[in-house]
């Protein structure tokens, strides 16, 4: 599957420590295989969260070819109502 990443989470990734976006990069792969804690968000179809460490990784996936990354925030900063 091809990943998609918007401007939000492209430039999050640029803007953390090596460490942290070697740790993206590793749940980005997985996610490319809808592997990894992923959980559908209410209200939505094709909605998700994918969850790494205290990081959240929301994307859209209706069944394609393709994933569209949307947002990479902290689990304190993600709002969830903005996507609904």
């Amino acid at each position: 599957m091809e990943l998609k990443l918007e401007k939000q989470p492209r430039k999050y990734l640029a803007s953390v420590d090596a460490n942290t976006r070697i740790k993206f990069y590793r749940a980005l792969d997985k996610l490319k295989n809808l592997e990894g804690n992923i959980v559908r968000l209410s209200g939505s179809n094709d909605l998700f969260r994918m969850k790494i460490d205290h990081y959240r990784i929301l994307f859209r996936y209706s069944g394609g070819q393709i994933i569209v990354v949307e947002t990479i925030n902290t689990r304190t900063n993600i709002k969830y109502r903005r996507y609904e």
